[in-house]
């Protein structure tokens, strides 16, 4: 996702200076290689939704993430991971990953800041033919949108937690917990691995996720896993089961 938002350009992450909870239009600064009309939208109060809306995305990819193909199909920690109930992908841009995991046993729900995403979502799941009993889409914000009864037995996590300020970390453990039910599951795909101070993305760590999990979770995996090509070597998938 955050590889390059121009497809030409590179850009300089810096700290955002507000307390999002999801991807904010203040949250990069870019350098002066990035077009300037795209500058000037990303910096509107609604730029990402107007990012959306021209058509500029470059960070959506076209395909499920390789590690969730991989800890759902082929790691023996699947067995564990539930296969009926709702799911969350918070973050959820044009939704591939939804639809991955929607099937008619389990409910899968996109979250995202943008309308425009969403929008695009559901008229893909049109195009496609699929129910909304199967994938169902939500413009929100993480922390405040309403839970559907039951919560969710499975919640899906890529580059929404290295996306937030880091001090608002413990909030989204706890909101995880809140998410989540007893012996519901949360998988987390860890990106960016890294040291760096700056962002988003701000690097994480697996230390990172125990300290914000392990207080109401019970950790059933971290490891290797099948990356896109760009993002070899700075990821690793997590499966963590609500106490």
């Amino acid at each position: 996702m955050w590889e390059n938002l121009t497809g030409a350009g590179n850009f300089k992450r810096t700290a955002c200076t507000h307390s999002c909870s999801s991807f904010h239009n203040s949250c990069i600064t870019f350098t002066s290689t990035m077009n300037n009309e795209t500058q000037g939208i990303v910096n509107q109060e609604d730029g990402w939704n107007e990012l959306w809306k021209r058509d500029i995305h470059p960070w959506d990819k076209s395909t499920p993430s390789p590690a969730l193909v991989e800890v759902i199909e082929q790691k023996p920690v699947a067995a564990q991971i539930p296969k009926s109930g709702n799911v969350l992908v918070p973050g959820c841009g044009r939704g591939v990953d939804v639809f991955y995991l929607g099937n008619e046993h389990r409910k899968a729900y996109g979250l995202d800041i943008s309308p425009i995403a969403v929008q695009q979502c559901k008229d893909i799941r049109t195009q496609r033919g699929i129910t909304e009993s199967q994938a169902e889409f939500m413009v929100g914000d993480f922390f405040n949108f309403q839970i559907p009864e039951g919560g969710f037995q499975l919640v899906y996590d890529y580059t929404f937690f290295c996306a937030i300020q880091p001090d608002l970390r413990p909030k989204w453990g706890a909101r995880m917990a809140e998410l989540i039910p007893k012996d519901g599951v949360l998988i987390t795909l860890m990106y960016p691995i890294g040291t760096h101070t700056d962002g988003p993305p701000f690097a994480v760590s697996e230390g990172a996720y125990h300290e914000q999990l392990d207080p109401n979770f019970d950790c059933l995996l971290v490891d290797d896993c099948a990356s896109f090509d760009t993002r070899q070597g700075k990821e690793k998938i997590g499966v963590w089961r609500r106490k």
